[in-house]
């Protein structure tokens, strides 16, 4: 019976272990949120990303694409959707990453917060090799490979000009 219950002890001890290095070594990094541009400016966009050299790619490849439009930019960490107001924006981008094949819980809180709105979201999930996809939002998935980053920033961009409307609206031309 002694010998059942260090093994119980052991197999429980290892099972921390394992998710407490898990956790350590696929947790995202944490956003410090930043502004590019004046939010006086008519177009608002908002970026809430998960922070990793992939992500920070990509929002860098966003906004660089956008330098020479007048359009509002902030960036915040993906946690911290709770505290968004979706009707001060005009475009929300989400980047984040799927864990135990599920998006993070508070992505799926927004979404299911704002139902009517969801023609604002552009989303793009690392899931890994897998190309999922949420029923109610157009997503884009794929792997967090650096150098596909031009090609997720292309995507986004292209989602992003037809939701702006960027080549119809005079404010967002050169």
């Amino acid at each position: 019976m002694r010998n059942l219950i260090k093994i119980g002890i052991l197999l429980s001890l290892l099972s921390v272990a394992f998710w407490i290095w898990y956790d350590y070594t696929y947790s995202m990094d944490t956003i410090i949120p930043f502004e590019v541009n004046s939010r006086a400016l008519p177009t608002k966009v908002l970026i809430a990303s998960q922070g990793s050299a992939f992500k920070d790619s990509l929002v860098q490849h966003i906004i660089t694409h956008y330098r020479d439009k007048p359009i509002y930019f902030k960036i915040i960490d993906a946690y911290t959707l709770f505290t968004v107001k979706i009707d001060k924006w005009d475009a929300l981008i989400i980047i984040n990453s799927w864990e135990y094949a599920s998006p993070p819980k508070n992505v799926k809180k927004f979404i299911a917060k704002h139902p009517d709105q969801l023609n604002k979201l552009i989303i793009l999930s690392t899931i890994g090799s897998y190309n999922f996809n949420l029923k109610e939002v157009d997503m884009i998935s794929g792997e967090s490979i650096i150098e596909h980053t031009p090609l997720y920033a292309k995507k986004i961009t292209n989602r992003l000009d037809s939701l702006l409307n960027v080549h119809n609206n005079p404010s967002t031309h050169d």
